[in-house]
């Protein structure tokens, strides 16, 4: 009997990089970045932060909306380096308008939410 495993090619890109061992196969994703933060002492606002796809699309829906920005719940959050806005199912988020978010919502609560760990997150259009 052979028993099939199914990666997750999210945790196979971060093991290739280094960044995951190989104990991260079989752990979803967020425990997978929970123990990689907590191993290595990161908060939000470090560089290193790491965020699943779904947990940057989460925060960047809560930081845009901050600003006034509201992405339909549902919406899948794409980055883009043209022109931003709801396009059927997705919604395309400019760099700017992240780094924008971060930077009021430094302002407003005095909390550092890195933009980087945020883009390194998120996947393009």
């Amino acid at each position: 009997m052979t028993t099939a495993t199914v990666c997750d090619p999210w945790i196979e890109r971060l093991i290739h990089d280094g960044r995951l061992g190989p104990g991260a196969r079989g752990l979803s994703r967020e425990e997978s970045a929970r123990q990689y933060n907590d191993c290595n002492g990161l908060v939000a606002s470090d560089q290193d932060f790491l965020y699943t796809p779904t947990q940057a699309a989460c925060t960047v829906r809560e930081l845009l909306g901050d600003i006034g920005l509201d992405i339909p719940e549902g919406a899948r959050v794409l980055l883009t380096d043209g022109d931003g806005g709801s396009r059927c199912w997705s919604y395309f988020v400019e760099l700017g308008q992240i780094e924008y978010a971060c930077a009021q919502h430094r302002l407003v609560t005095g909390e550092f939410v890195n933009p980087k760990a945020l883009v390194a997150a998120l996947p393009w259009a």
